[in-house]
């Protein structure tokens, strides 16, 4: 699948804010499955672009507006290629041979235990949320890994009800728990937490779906989150307990973090008065024919 994607981030400020430091991760994520074609920026007022890789591998733009300005404005246009058409395209492995994999994995790459202990608000460790008396999902040891995820998966999606605007931006899971409803952050983040319970590495995901998943407009789409598990014999996989899915080449990841406020496309500080309102974001996503 090849994408044209165009990110529009309008910002207006009730006087003018000055010192405005800001960094943006829309550059989607390159691996074996994901490819990026072209990818331009642009920032009003007129800025300097600087670029860095952060720590979780994702391409990272950053600028500073010194002067006062009144309004921010950041366009990105970019195309991608996916072709993860069959995300079950891996071979399994016995339970005691996906134990085993995980203990070469951590002795080789001890990063990847930050995806395993990291807690934060917005992915705190099971047993500190108020589950109401609901059985949490266990591993199955007996099964292949992919069984009991999937199961995590649909478990979440039974728990929580998907409720736009009943969850503010990087809000505690807690807070999704107790009203048992949230938007796609928390799903992910639920998710999440329940696999790291597990021992298993997990991260957040910040991207893009394809128009065949839109439920409204095609110019009135919106970046969705959903986790990723690493999985033995296949690495990092993607579930989607929103939509009940296991991701694949209609996701275009862009940005990934151990919780939500680390893959935030867009953020930043200044010296001023901060708008009420919420940035106005257009999000256009195109499939391309091939």
């Amino acid at each position: 699948m090849r994408y044209s994607i165009e990110h529009r981030t309008h910002i207006d400020f009730p006087s003018p804010v000055s010192e405005h430091q800001c960094e943006m991760r829309l550059t989607p994520r390159r691996n074996e499955h994901q490819r990026v074609k072209n990818f331009e920026v642009w920032v009003e007022p007129d800025v300097d672009l600087f670029e860095y890789t952060d720590a979780f591998g994702n391409r990272v733009h950053h600028f500073s507006v010194l002067e006062p300005h009144d309004s921010l404005e950041t366009h990105v246009e970019m195309e991608v290629e996916c072709d993860l058409a069959d995300p079950f395209n891996y071979p399994l492995m016995a339970p005691e041979k996906e134990r085993a994999w995980y203990e070469d994995r951590f002795r080789s790459d001890p990063s990847v235990w930050q995806y395993v202990i990291h807690e934060s608000l917005q992915v705190p460790r099971p047993s500190a949320l108020n589950m109401g008396g609901a059985p949490l999902p266990a591993w199955d040891r007996d099964q292949p890994l992919q069984t009991s995820l999937l199961k995590a998966r649909d478990w979440v999606a039974s728990f929580l009800a998907y409720r736009p605007g009943t969850t503010s931006t990087h809000a505690s899971l807690g807070e999704a728990v107790r009203q048992r409803s949230g938007v796609c952050q928390d799903f992910a983040h639920l998710l999440i937490s329940i696999a790291r319970s597990w021992g298993l590495p997990a991260r957040y995901v910040m991207g893009y779906l394809a128009p065949c998943h839109a439920g409204g407009p095609v110019d009135n789409q919106a970046s969705h989150a959903w986790a990723e598990v690493m999985i033995p014999g296949a690495g990092w996989r993607g579930l989607d307990p929103t939509n009940g899915l296991v991701v694949n080449d209609t996701y275009i990841a862009v940005a990934v973090g151990r919780d939500s406020r680390e893959a935030a496309p867009q953020h930043g500080s200044f010296k001023g008065v901060r708008s009420n309102s919420l940035p106005d974001v257009r999000l256009v996503v195109t499939q391309q024919n091939q």
